[in-house]
Order: structure tokens, then sequence, then C-alpha cells
């Protein structure tokens, strides 16, 4: 649903079929999404197509500040990453197996899961050291608090990097 809020506010009176053919969906799930988006009270349909209400864009902007892309180098295993923040989670994370299933699952290449524990992100069960300038990028984008979770998505592409940072980030979230 985050990714059909994004692309709804990235312009004005949206039709379903453009839609559908930005989240690579179907139209009768994109329809099922636009529902759920109205029932929530995040979209609006007009004869001329689909916005966000004043609602849906301030959460539309409260996500976007906690999804940005990112250049991880040898910390993940895709072309493209994107990085996105769930607060205080840490005590659901073990090794980060089950994020990164997500993440597959979701049809992209993985995730890689971080733990800000006491002053510094921390690969979950590994005692590897994370790239300085890699760790200093997303603390200062971030701003990531003790026992908060920095999952990074890997894709082809930058919505498969999308997509799995939000499926691994949602399993956190249950």
């Amino acid at each position: 649903m985050w990714r059909a809020l994004k692309v709804i506010g990235e312009g004005k009176n949206m039709g379903r079929k453009k839609i559908a053919g930005k989240l690579g969906l179907g139209e009768g799930s994109t329809r099922t999404i636009l529902d759920q988006l109205k029932d929530m009270g995040l979209a609006e349909s007009t004869p001329a197509g689909h916005s966000l209400t004043e609602a849906g864009r301030k959460k539309m902007e409260e996500k976007s500040k906690r999804l940005l892309s990112l250049e991880a180098g040898d910390l993940t295993v895709g072309e493209k990453d994107v990085m996105t923040l769930v607060q205080q989670a840490g005590s659901k994370v073990h090794l980060g197996v089950r994020q990164r299933d997500e993440a597959i699952k979701a049809g992209a290449q993985g995730a890689t899961v971080l733990i800000f524990r006491d002053g510094e992100l921390q690969l979950p069960g590994v005692a590897r050291e994370i790239d300085e300038k890699v760790a200093s990028i997303i603390e200062s984008e971030m701003e990531p608090f003790d026992e908060d979770v920095i999952i990074i998505g890997s894709g082809e592409t930058e919505k498969e990097a999308e997509r799995a940072a939000l499926a691994a980030a949602k399993s956190l979230e249950a």
C-alpha cells in the first residue's frame, strides 16, 4: 500500500490503469488497494482520477523520510539498495533470517538487517564490523535510537529493493 500512496502522490488525479502500470499490478489488485486507501481516508476518487487526501499526503511524507536509497557496497547482495527504519524492534530480530525470507518472497534479492545498539549499528549474530562510511551514511540519514532496526532491501531495481525493505519491515511490525 505504501508504494501505491507514493505512486498516487507523484501526480494529480491519476487513473487506475496508470497506477496499476506503475505498481506492476493488475487492475483488480490495484482496485482493491485503492479501495483500502479510500477506506483509511488516505486517497479519494473523482471522475478525473485518484489523488491523495491531506491525511494521505501526511502519511506519505512521514514514510518517505524513512525510505531512502543507499549504496551499501558488500553489505548487501543486490544492484540497488533501499533502507527503512523500524522503531524499537531490536528485540524482535533474531538473526534477520525471517526478514530476508520476507524480502525474497516479495520478489527481491534479499534484505540486510541492522540493529542500532550501544551507539552503533550491529549485524545480528555476526561479529563482522560494518564499513565506517556506510554506517555513517545510515546513521546520519536515518537517525536511529537504541533498539531501532534498519532494514536494507536489495534488488535488481530500486522498485524491487523498496519492495524488499517494506516486506522485511512489515514482518517486524506484526
